[in-house]
């Protein structure tokens, strides 16, 4: 049961908050109860999800029957209210246009008016007049950065990016980031505001290892996967910065080796009609066909049971460009996976050592088939990464240090406390 609310009114705000594969959002979500029994009064508000983030035969296809701009009936989600304004179904100014302004809205009413605005995703300079407006009403907004930007500081002449970036990051009242390498790279970048460091956080009872009656083997039996193959699940979007590509091409060159493997990707296509996704969904497509095992190679698309599949893997892999503190690779380690990853800008000691919570190897195909067939070959190398990446994250990342952790520093914010 809730604790009796006693803090101050918290308000998470982003255009689109459930259902959606985003990082940020979905660790906010498993966040809620916790705040809440904290004793912080939270309440969200978002926006309508693209198609591209619900199934046709999802309930939330009903958003369509209501007008744009129009307030959808409160719902509560992990036992939170949840706010939610009907977007434009397409992504661009229009649709971030009318999120800041019903956003304004839902903050004037004294009814709703929140002590602390916790924004999530991507925001654009426009929206630099309404955090201004907001602020006015005596809101302290705070902002979310949870990715590596490939701009980190201006070197020589005058740069547009960092320029934006600058101006939007200190238009807010802080910043929450989950590295201190991503801190440093915010100070760098010419920040003034507090930023504050607060890994991410994971649920140790649902990120677990398998236990019976959980439907691995019924889960590996739908994508025919035999007794004793092993599978190398990948977890995120499907897009060219993950590195789907590059892991495909490794695991063409592993499966000529060791043919008692699979390949699992765990996420979405990239959303989006711009050329570039076209060419790299593709590029990929055109891989897994050449690939020599594409019966082998499996996707999974959006789904709201990640824990069941990494359970169900024998292998993670990693190989993204740029990361914070991905929630991929710490739920992989609490779900006693042992995990491979490629250098990424971000990466940091906030996910243990190299060579002993995880291994690190160079982000091309022949070094990745090289380390996954290392890892087929000896369980006892696997047991081990497995068992000091579990210990590491019940050591460092619980949920429930991190809720009490967030659940102070709101405190904090909202009393007027400098970092």
């Amino acid at each position: 049961m809730d604790k009796l609310v006693t803090g101050p009114k918290l308000c998470i705000a982003t255009p689109l908050f459930f259902p959606t594969y985003g990082g940020a959002q979905l660790r906010y979500l498993r966040y809620l109860p916790g705040l809440r029994a904290q004793g912080l009064d939270v309440s969200v508000f978002t926006g309508t999800a693209t198609p591209v983030d619900y199934t046709p035969d999802d309930v939330f296809a009903s958003w369509s029957h209501y007008a744009q701009g129009t307030m959808l009936p409160v719902e509560a989600i992990n036992g939170t209210p949840v706010h939610r304004v009907r977007l434009p179904e397409q992504s661009g100014g229009r649709r971030r246009l009318m999120f800041n302004r019903s956003l304004l809205k839902y903050c004037r009413d004294p009814q709703h008016r929140p002590d602390v605005l916790q924004l999530l995703g991507t925001i654009r300079i426009g929206s630099i007049p309404f955090i201004r407006r907001l602020r006015r009403l005596g809101i302290k907004v705070l902002y979310s950065v949870t990715t590596a930007s490939k701009v980190t500081r201006q070197k020589s002449g005058f740069d547009s990016r960092l320029f934006r970036f600058r101006l939007i990051y200190n238009a807010t009242d802080g910043i929450v980031c989950n590295t201190e390498p991503l801190r440093q790279a915010l100070l760098d970048m010419g920040v003034t505001k507090r930023v504050d460091v607060i890994p991410n956080g994971v649920d140790l009872a649902r990120f677990r290892s398998p236990q019976p009656g959980d439907g691995v083997t019924e889960l590996r039996e739908r994508f025919g996967i035999k007794p004793g193959e092993l599978v190398i699940t990948a977890v995120g979007g499907i897009m060219a910065r993950k590195g789907n590509d590059i892991l495909v091409e490794a695991f063409s060159r592993l499966h000529k080796r060791r043919g008692n493997t699979h390949l699992l990707f765990v996420g979405p296509r990239q959303p989006g009609l711009e050329a570039h996704h076209l060419e790299f969904q593709r590029k990929l497509d055109g891989l897994v066909a050449a690939s020599g095992a594409p019966e082998r190679i499996h996707f999974v698309d959006l789904t709201d049971n990640v824990a069941d599949y990494l359970r169900a893997a024998d292998i993670f892999v990693l190989a993204s460009t740029r990361e914070g503190l991905p929630n991929s690779a710490i739920e992989a380690m609490a779900c006693r996976l042992p995990v491979v990853m490629t250098p990424f800008i971000g990466l940091s000691d906030d996910l243990g050592a190299a060579g002993r919570e995880y291994l690190l190897t160079e982000r091309n195909p022949e070094a990745l088939a090289a380390t996954f067939e290392q890892l087929v070959d000896d369980a006892g190398l696997r047991e081990g990464l497995a068992n000091r990446g579990r210990r590491w994250i019940e050591a460092n990342m619980s949920l429930e240090k991190t809720i009490g952790t967030y659940a102070q520093f709101y405190r904090d914010v909202a009393a007027g406390s400098k970092a």
